[in-house]
């Protein structure tokens, strides 16, 4: 497994879940989440993604750089090739966790 969308992964997990903890938070209790509220669900997000990559690492891989590829100020380098075959690569056998 590659180690690139691990990084980028936790961190948009973290903010997916903290947002959600947030605003429900803020619309259903009626009040505003505090800051150690919100930490402690950017590490359950964190930790969450990092769980998924494991249990289902080329999907979760897959994902994540789709996820990357949107945001326009990514600071990974998506430079493609204009040209040259594009074949998907199949692998067969277990899983190297």
């Amino acid at each position: 497994m590659s180690t690139a969308p691990l990084v980028p992964g936790m961190v948009i997990g973290g903010v997916v879940i903290s947002c959600l903890g947030a605003a429900s938070t803020y619309y259903l209790e009626e009040k505003n989440p505090s800051v150690k509220s919100v930490g402690r669900d950017f590490i359950i997000g964190a930790m969450m993604v990092m769980m998924i990559l494991q249990l289902l690492p080329e999907s979760s891989t897959y994902l994540i750089e789709y996820i990357l590829a949107l945001i326009p100020l990514s600071l990974t380098s998506t430079a493609t090739s204009g040209g040259g075959d594009t074949e998907v690569e199949v692998k067969v056998g277990v899983p190297r966790f």
